[in-house]
């Protein structure tokens, strides 16, 4: 078995000069760039993530992507339209869309996986608008009435989905893990915030109770018809928005120690063509810091971060994740043929969320 790692060779500095002209096209022309700047965001990031030397492509163009979000925009005008003459018409046009939901899922993953490629052989995705409607809609809308505790099979049947659907050319892919793998983290995240909100909570009730005079002031010059004090006022935002705060930091990173933990169940799983199996080791601590420090980077420096967080993310990602391998890829990839959909079809002129294919 031969380990074959990921590397990513992106730069900051290169990828601020895309990042930039592509924010700056994008206001210019009123957001219609975005699809090209689309375009050239995944090419950097595609073509500079490697594995055993060869890099991975993308070969999506910009008006493909402009189209997509052209339809998107002229959906939603029709559904604004209907709401302004026909509130029922709306509903009506409501009901309508949701019922195409699968059917755009399957074309999305479609495109994005027909559009990337390895070694000059792409990708494809195979499955069918009735497994689509059960993943996402029937097992989520189950979830709800168990009133989320049910989440776990929810990502789980995504996985099998986009995974056991995907081709490498001709070659499949296989995922099964147990459900057990996926309660561990999610019961371990529920801990996380049930023990952040106990906190949370004593620390909101000290700082309240240290203002309650204050608030009876404010409450008494709301009753007199005066004035508050501008200082109880401030301090009083202040308690408020440290509330959000400390909510923010006690959500997000359950949630981000979810994602990174069941990106290891998922990708450690995964069985290429029944010989290459993936390999995840995300840290879900180093995944909380990275994550949480790029959006207070990004924040702090109105937006301008945004490019370094991004590579540093990708650069960690891609360290954690490998193939291994029975035998070379060389020779593999040379027997790997394309599948007669993905070269004789045209792509579905409709973009699509983007599916983790194990880079």
């Amino acid at each position: 078995m031969q380990r074959h790692g990921v590397e990513f060779k992106g730069q900051t500095g290169e990828y601020f000069g895309i990042w930039i002209v592509n924010v700056l096209l994008s206001i210019i022309t009123l957001g219609i760039y975005g699809a090209w700047a689309k375009v050239r965001d995944k090419k950097y990031m595609y073509g500079n993530t490697f594995i055993d030397g060869h890099s991975f492509d993308y070969h999506a163009t910009g008006k493909q992507i402009f189209i997509g979000r052209l339809i998107v925009a002229v959906v939603l005008l029709g559904l604004g339209l209907l709401n302004a003459v026909n509130p029922l018409l709306y509903i009506v046009g409501i009901l309508v869309l949701f019922c195409f939901i699968p059917f755009i899922v399957i074309r999305a993953l479609r495109f994005n996986a027909r559009v990337s490629s390895y070694r000059n052989v792409r990708f494809d995705f195979v499955g069918e608008i009735g497994e689509a409607f059960v993943t996402y809609f029937l097992i989520p809308l189950g979830n709800v009435f168990t009133l989320y505790l049910c989440s776990p099979f929810v990502t789980r049947a995504s996985h099998r989905f986009t995974t056991n659907n995907a081709r490498y050319g001709d070659r499949p892919m296989r995922f099964e893990a147990d459900i057990g793998k996926y309660y561990t983290p999610f019961l371990i995240a529920i801990g996380l915030t049930i023990g952040g909100f106990i906190l949370m909570s004593v620390i909101a009730s000290g700082a309240m109770m240290g203002m309650s005079g204050a608030l009876a002031e404010m409450m008494e010059a709301a009753e007199t018809g005066t004035d508050p004090d501008p200082t109880q006022l401030g301090g009083l935002m202040g308690v408020i928005l440290a509330f959000y705060l400390a909510l923010f930091l006690v959500i997000v990173p359950a949630m981000l120690f979810y994602r990174a933990w069941v990106r290891n169940v998922h990708l450690n799983n995964t069985v290429l063509d029944e010989r290459h199996h993936l390999e995840s080791n995300v840290h879900p601590g180093r995944f909380i810091w990275i994550v949480v420090s790029n959006a207070f980077a990004s924040l702090f420096t109105l937006g301008m971060m945004i490019p370094w967080g991004r590579i540093r993310l990708a650069k960690y990602m891609a360290s954690v994740t490998a193939v291994n391998s029975e035998g070379s890829l060389d020779g593999y990839a040379s027997d790997v043929q394309e599948t007669t959909g993905v070269l004789s079809s045209e792509y579905m002129d409709l973009e699509g969320f983007d599916i983790d294919i194990g880079i």
